[in-house]
């Protein structure tokens, strides 16, 4: 009986976790194009530092400078 209560409520969880990125993943394919791009430049800013400490990267794997 608890093991079919925990599966039940997980099973719960797991849906709703699923719901709430399919709607983020819908909210995110109507922004901007712009807004896009600023986005993905920011998460290459974030990242660089980590790349690097991991080792060296080629010139195209490097943060564009650039402003959307």
């Amino acid at each position: 009986m608890v093991d079919r209560l925990l599966g039940s409520s997980l099973q719960a969880e797991a849906e709703r976790i699923f719901a709430a990125k399919r709607d983020w993943h819908r909210r995110q394919a109507h922004l901007p194009l712009k807004e896009k791009v600023r986005i993905m430049l920011q998460m290459q800013r974030d990242d660089y530092p980590i790349l690097v400490r991991r080792g060296g990267l080629r010139s195209w794997e490097k943060p564009w400078d650039i402003e959307p």
